[in-house]
């Protein structure tokens, strides 16, 4: 941005970033213009284009601002209550959050918008991802988990089944509120530190 004309109205880029999701959230990407955020927004393409190169600068700084959604990695106790809880933070907010709306859209274009999908991983899921990531590493170092661990099979092993409860209800019945506790049980029975074989001669 220069310092030439009117200065950046943080109302109206606001307006162009929400109006950028929502178009994503309702039908993908496919449809997805400078037109047609403009349109949404009530702004003038040239508003847009003050602000942003095109279409792929524009979605990229939309995706960056769904991690102000983010929840905090919870602090207190022991590694399954804090996956518990953060499975749980999934099933309810998932189904209605920006992010948990856009990704379904987001998995069918893998082949038409390589760079775009690419970016939503960069900017979207693996902050998400590390979210879990901080939480087994701990639990590595404090013994709670193996130290052989493999994190990233293990965050997938967690998180997607949860999503993939979520997206199959379509909005209806969610998950139980007993689901996010059967997952973490399930996985940590394989994630567990082993016991320690009793000292001879005891």
């Amino acid at each position: 941005m220069t310092g030439r004309g009117r200065p950046r109205s943080p109302e109206a880029d606001r307006a162009i970033v929400d109006a950028t999701l929502e178009l994503i959230a309702e039908a993908g990407l496919g449809e997805l213009s400078v037109e047609s955020v403009a349109g949404r927004a009530g702004v003038g393409k040239a508003t847009i284009y003050r602000r942003w190169a095109g279409k792929q600068a524009l979605v990229e700084d939309a995706f960056a601002t769904l991690n102000d959604e983010l929840p905090d990695v919870p602090s207190g106790g022991d590694v399954r209550t804090r996956l518990v809880e953060m499975l749980e933070q999934i099933r309810c907010r998932a189904p209605v959050t920006q992010s948990g709306r856009i990704l379904p859209r987001i998995l069918g274009h893998g082949h038409s918008h390589p760079e775009l999908v690419r970016a939503f991983h960069e900017r979207v899921v693996e902050p998400r991802r590390e979210r879990f990531r901080v939480v087994l590493r701990e639990g590595v170092g404090c013994g709670e988990l193996r130290p052989d661990l493999d994190v990233e099979t293990a965050v997938t092993l967690l998180a997607a089944p949860m999503l993939y409860l979520t997206w199959l209800s379509g909005g209806g019945r969610l998950p139980g509120p007993d689901a996010a506790a059967r997952i973490v049980d399930l996985v940590l029975t394989g994630l567990a530190a082993a016991e320690r074989a009793p000292a001879s001669g005891s």
